[in-house]
């Protein structure tokens, strides 16, 4: 529906506020001290919510997949219902920084002056909910960094996330409990299962790589403590923001499938491509 040039300039005017707030909320909530303060709400029942969310990454890249395929395949209504599919749990944390963005930023208790009224809210909430996948996609992407070096360092190995992290650490915990426990002694221990190494026991290995996706989860809970800052300091976040507030114009002005289109949940996704070119890898040695 094309938009009288009053309710043009109005929703016009509204958007240029937005963005005009956007380096004062930045700085505000995602510098040190502001970080500081949203992540007491990754505190109580989110630090098992961030666990049960890793468990579903699986599933819910399946669901992106079948979506595309659906859709490839000519079949668009199935398609929207499997990617409107959310299996996540919200968290805390990411309901704090959705209402922010909502209320502070935004302002929103309505549709933009001059915009129809329709289904604003919801599209406006939507919009938000990409906002905040990205900025946690980030920080999973800064805790994959992180289980990488550990990786490098302890393992000698790529070790971009859980899935490849777990086994090998099995592994070399039950070669240490092995040449500790050898009869010899642990330095004939170590020349004999240098010759011939042990192997983790399914049990083992199903045990550890579920303790490292705890620890991965919540490294990525609490690694906006360390992102935030940094993306501050870089102007990530303003930009991520003008991004969201450019969109919701655009909504406002009738481009009802306008899209945030971030990048960010994509990057993340590189430690699960790597996994799996790396599981590949291991099986065909």
């Amino acid at each position: 529906m094309e938009l009288a040039q009053g309710a043009r300039e109005a929703v016009a005017a509204y958007a240029a506020a937005c963005r005009a707030r956007i380096p004062a909320f930045t700085a505000r909530h995602f510098g040190l001290a502001g970080t500081l303060r949203l992540h007491r709400e990754a505190l109580g029942l989110d630090l098992l919510r961030a666990p049960l969310n890793v468990l579903l990454v699986g599933p819910a890249l399946f669901l992106r997949i079948a979506a595309a395929l659906s859709r490839r395949l000519g079949l668009p209504r199935l398609a929207d219902w499997l990617a409107r599919r959310n299996l996540f749990v919200e968290t805390r944390l990411a309901r704090r920084v959705a209402d922010l963005v909502l209320s502070e930023l935004l302002r929103l208790d309505g549709p933009p002056p001059g915009s129809p009224e329709g289904a604003w809210r919801e599209r406006a909430q939507h919009l938000i909910a990409e906002y905040v996948a990205a900025r946690h996609a980030v920080a999973e992407f800064a805790a994959g960094l992180v289980g990488l070096t550990i990786g490098l360092i302890v393992l000698h190995a790529l070790t971009p996330s859980a899935i490849s992290l777990g086994p090998l650490l099995a592994k070399e915990l039950a070669q240490r409990e092995a040449i500790e426990g050898f009869w010899l002694g642990s330095g004939a221990g170590s020349v004999w299962y240098s010759w011939y190494p042990v192997d983790a026991t399914w049990g083992e290995t199903a045990a550890t790589t579920l303790v490292v996706m705890v620890c991965f989860a919540l490294a990525a809970a609490f690694m906006g403590l360390v992102t935030d800052p940094l993306q501050q300091l870089l102007g990530l976040h303003q930009q991520r923001l003008r991004r969201l507030v450019d969109t919701l114009e655009r909504v406002a002005l009738g481009e009802s499938e306008a899209s945030l289109a971030l990048p960010d949940p994509y990057i993340a996704r590189v430690t699960d491509l790597a996994d799996v070119a790396l599981m590949a890898m291991r099986l065909t040695r």
